[in-house]
């Protein structure tokens, strides 16, 4: 986009725009960018989430194994409490899947 000495417009692909439009649309395109930043940032901190729940869940099986419990004895409790009502709840996983706990 350049300015046009004298008339107060810019050109911008050969056609003249009115300096209120161009400065809209310089507007746009620098919304745009700040909002693919800020998607970019979310992705990153969901990332980390995902990392931190990850090692959460590592360092709790760790905890069980080291008390000598059985994991799977665990995991069978924590279902079965799960299922003791008439319909299994669903949750949504990370890949927006649903499974049945």
């Amino acid at each position: 986009m350049r300015f046009k000495q004298g008339c107060g417009c810019f050109f911008e692909g050969g056609r003249k725009l009115n300096r209120k439009i161009a400065k809209v649309r310089e507007d746009i395109r620098k919304a745009e960018a700040r909002a693919r930043e800020a998607e970019e940032y979310v992705k990153t901190l969901r990332a980390k989430e995902r990392q931190l729940e990850d090692e959460e869940i590592i360092t709790r099986i760790r905890a069980m194994q080291g008390k000598g419990t059985d994991i799977m004895d665990v995991l069978r409790d924590v279902q079965n409490r799960n299922w003791s009502g008439s319909e299994p709840e669903a949750e949504e996983t990370r890949g927006g899947m649903r499974h049945d706990l």
